[in-house]
């Protein structure tokens, strides 16, 4: 073996997964820990920072413990999570309040202030933010809760929250920090931007430095590695944004290929050389992944989590099988769920419209519908968002030809077959389920030196893929896509009013601690 075993960690947005690998890729063992989300008002989502160290510590413990290895056998760990979820911490790392996680909405309002700046800052995401952000996030915390924020010392995203309890230093990613803080290769944070928004000390409250993935960020403290059960002579890589990390975990850097995970939500990740400013999709961010390339980022709020919704609501949900019955009724539905139509804005509409307001829609429901039907139609709608995002793309000059999938929901033979024929594209599935744990153990084999760089180590840990072409009866669906695009614009304006008639009162916020 090239440098002994790695770790990679994805740290999700219902639970923390922890894979131990071989440096050429061979998964060896893996563990999952799950953590509660709080939901205090409609479109809120919080979680506490200590529950993933709590995970973090239970899933790399019981890694070793499956696989027989004592901890000095693993030579680097990578540690990836969830984008825009906010901490509001002081320096020593004591949350000042709960994160904010990404699907929180609750910042709509400070997201068109950002947007409306229309600052040079905003040119490398294409001039659109999202209420997920961190910088909404940050300005709707200083308005409305002033004692928190006059008390805050880090303003930093939960996976750098754990890398600095990792390794004792504030350092966040070049992928979240070009992606999500609207930072530049060779530049500083840009103060200036920030100060412009009322957030003078926001320079400040960022991380000290950027890793580049596949860079050491440093190694373990002492307390950190007795509390994982490793050493401390064990590497630290930042292994940046889950979505951006799925893509190095499935080797994606060829021209013409897309990431797509499945998860909680759907995430499209794509690079490129030549850069400029598609509507619709955020980016290009400068150095995201690799240097010298540019990243394009899109997707929808709402993925799988928007299946789990209606498990829900049938009274399925964690019932033993369901979704496999589920799937076996809703593979004998036909192309197009017998004239049903979802609109995937569970938690508004991500990319291309950025539509925080924007809310789900099922249209053509019939006493003869069952099921089965609205399964189906769900997965067709989802579907049919990532379609949007690729005609934008492809309008952009951006052209995909294929899709690589990981993410729970590309064990769905029947959600990945339907996303192939509504593309057009062809489709290879990750049989690496954990695809971005392997991304983050890429990063963490190049931090310890077992490769020169990611493109080099991504293609040799690689894993194998399942192949879906798309089908050439597929067109129903350019019917069925045309009246998916027909229902958010026909509908907008009532999903709009919906959307008001929800907002928390403000009187009714709490305060924070």
């Amino acid at each position: 073996m090239r440098g002994g075993l790695v770790l990679g960690v994805d740290c999700g947005t219902q639970s923390l997964r922890a894979a131990l690998y071989t440096t050429e890729g061979k998964l060896i063992a893996q563990a999952s820990t799950a953590y509660p989300t709080r939901r205090p008002h409609l479109n809120w989502a919080e979680q506490d920072p200590e529950d993933w160290w709590q995970a973090l510590c239970g899933s790399v413990r019981m890694c070793l413990e499956d696989a027989r290895v004592r901890g000095d056998a693993v030579s680097a760990l990578g540690c990836d999570g969830t984008s825009f979820t906010g901490v509001f911490s002081t320096n020593d790392g004591r949350p000042l309040r709960p994160a904010i996680l990404w699907m929180d909405l609750r910042a709509a309002e400070e997201a068109a202030r950002v947007e409306a700046t229309r600052d040079a800052a905003l040119d490398t995401c294409g001039r659109r933010i999202s209420a997920e952000w961190l910088l909404p996030k940050t300005l709707w915390v200083a308005a409305h809760e002033p004692e928190v924020y006059a008390h805050t010392e880090r303003v930093i995203e939960g996976v750098d929250w754990l890398v600095r309890r990792l390794c004792g230093r504030w350092v966040t990613s070049n992928s979240n920090a070009s992606g999500k803080r609207h930072w530049k290769p060779s530049q500083d944070w840009p103060s200036r931007f920030y100060a412009s928004l009322g957030l003078d000390r926001l320079a400040a409250q960022s991380p000290d430095s950027v890793a580049y993935l596949g860079e050491p960020a440093g190694t373990l403290l002492p307390e950190a590695a007795d509390a994982l059960g490793l050493t401390t002579t064990c590497i630290l890589a930042h292994a940046g944004m889950d979505g951006w990390t799925a893509p190095v975990g499935k080797n994606c850097f060829a021209a013409g290929c897309v990431s797509l995970t499945l998860g909680t939500s759907t995430v499209l990740i794509a690079e490129t050389d030549r850069p400029k400013i598609i509507d619709g999709v955020m980016g290009p961010f400068p150095d995201g992944i690799r240097r010298g390339f540019h990243t394009y980022e899109a997707g929808q709020t709402s993925g799988a989590a928007t299946i789990g919704w209606l498990l829900g609501v049938l009274g399925r949900e964690g019932t033993p099988d369901a979704h496999d019955e589920l799937e076996q009724a809703a593979a004998r539905v036909a192309p197009g769920s017998d004239g049903l139509i979802v609109f995937d804005a569970w938690r508004g509409n991500r990319t291309p419209y950025f539509d925080p307001l924007a809310r789900g829609t099922v249209c053509g429901l019939t006493l003869e519908h069952g099921p089965a039907h609205l399964y189906r139609a769900i997965l067709e709608g989802c579907a049919y968002g990532i379609r949007n995002v690729l005609d934008t793309l492809a309008n952009g000059g951006c052209v995909i030809e294929e899709l690589r999938v990981c993410g729970s929901g590309a064990a769905s033979v029947l959600w990945t077959r339907i996303i192939a024929d509504v593309t057009g594209r062809r489709i290879l599935v990750s049989e690496e389920k954990q695809a971005t744990c392997l991304g983050s153990a890429v990063c963490a084999a190049v931090a310890c030196g077992a490769y020169s760089d990611l493109a080099e180590a991504s293609a040799a840990m690689s894993p194998r893929f399942r192949r879906v072409d798309p089908s050439k009866g597929g067109g129903i669906y350019d019917v069925c896509f045309d009246l998916y695009r027909k229902t958010y614009s026909n509908m907008k304006e009532v999903m709009h009013q919906l959307a008001h008639l929800t907002q928390p009162n403000p009187d009714s916020l709490q305060e924070g601690p």
